[in-house]
C-alpha cells in the first residue's frame, strides 16, 4: 500500500484518507475503483449529478440505431454494485454547489428536490473533479427548437429515441425540397460535427432509415486524423449516400425541416 494513502493519527497508527470524487462515469468511477485498490481503508465518496453513475457512453449511438436493444446493457455499474464490490459511497442526483479549499469541504444539493433547503456537506483529504464537459451550444438562431439534441448521457439518448419513434415513415412537411422542387418525403437528419460520435450517429441514423447530412466546420472530417486518411473516409461515406458538408457551418435552424446549404453556411 502506498504511503501517500496513509494518514497517521496521534497514536502513530494509520487511518484511511477521505477521498471525494465529483463526477462518475469513465473518469470518476475509474478513479474511485483505482483508489480502492490502493487503499482498502480509504473513505471514498462519489457524487454524481444525474441518475447514472456509470454507463456505456460509447454504446449510445448504437442503442439509438437499434444495434443494442437492451436498455439495461447501457448501465455498467450502479450505486449498489459499487458499494457491494468496492465499498464506495455513491450519491446520484447530487450536484456539488460549493468547494471550500481552505476547510477542505464540499457542499451539495439533492437534484430531485431543488426546493429543499437541505444540503450535504462532506470533508475531504483529497478531492478529484471529474465532471467532464458540456456540449458546445453556439448562439445560432433556432437552436432551441424542438428536435435538436446533444448526446452526452442516457437521458439525452432516450430523448432522441423517443423523438425518432414519433416521426412517421414519410415526412409530411417536406414539400418542394427535392431535386427541381419536387416533393421529398424521406426522413432527414442533420448532424453538426464530424468527429467520432458524429460519424457513429450518421451510421446509426441511416440504419433507422434517415437521409443524413453531416456538417463540419473544419475542412475535413475526423479532425485528429491525417488529411489523407480522412479523405478516404469522406469518399466512402459520400458513396454511401451521405450529404457531407465540410469547411462550412450552420447559420440557422429553420422550422419544418427546411434545410438548405449554400456558401454562407447551412440553414
Amino acid at each position: 500500500m502506498s504511503s501517500k494513502w496513509s494518514n497517521p493519527d496521534n497514536n502513530g497508527s494509520t487511518k484511511g484518507l477521505k477521498l471525494v470524487i465529483i463526477g462518475g462515469v469513465a473518469g470518476g468511477a475509474s478513479c474511485a475503483a483505482r483508489a480502492r485498490r490502493l487503499d482498502e481503508t480509504a473513505e471514498i465518496l462519489l457524487l454524481q449529478s444525474g441518475p447514472d453513475v456509470s454507463f456505456a457512453s460509447c454504446g449510445m449511438p448504437y442503442f439509438i440505431g437499434g444495434e443494442i436493444t437492451d436498455r439495461n446493457q447501457m448501465s455498467v455499474q450502479t450505486p449498489g454494485s459499487l458499494r457491494a464490490r468496492l465499498n464506495i459511497d455513491v450519491r446520484v442526483n447530487t450536484r456539488v454547489t460549493k468547494i471550500n479549499t481552505e476547510t477542505k469541504t464540499i457542499t451539495a444539493i439533492d437534484e430531485t428536490d431543488p426546493t429543499s433547503s437541505k444540503t450535504l456537506t462532506a470533508t475531504y483529504d483529497h478531492l478529484v473533479i471529474a465532471v467532464g464537459a458540456e456540449p458546445m451550444k453556439p448562439p445560432i438562431p433556432g437552436i432551441d427548437r424542438p428536435g435538436l439534441f446533444a448526446l452526452r448521457n442516457l437521458q439525452e439518448m432516450d430523448a432522441i429515441v423517443e423523438w425518432i419513434e414519433k416521426i412517421p415513415d414519410e415526412c409530411t412537411t417536406c414539400h418542394g425540397n427535392g431535386v427541381n422542387g419536387e416533393d421529398d418525403t424521406k426522413k432527414h437528419a442533420v448532424i453538426a460535427g464530424a468527429g467520432f460520435v458524429g460519424l457513429e450517429m450518421m451510421e446509426q441514423l441511416m440504419r433507422r432509415g434517415f437521409e443524413v447530412t453531416v456538417v463540419e466546420m473544419l475542412p475535413q472530417i475526423l479532425g485528429p486524423v491525417d488529411v489523407e486518411m480522412a479523405a478516404i473516409v469522406e469518399k466512402d461515406i459520400i458513396r454511401k449516400g451521405v450529404n457531407l458538408v465540410t469547411g462550412d457551418g450552420i447559420n440557422a435552424f429553420l422550422p419544418n425541416g427546411d434545410e438548405k446549404v449554400n456558401g454562407g453556411g447551412v440553414t
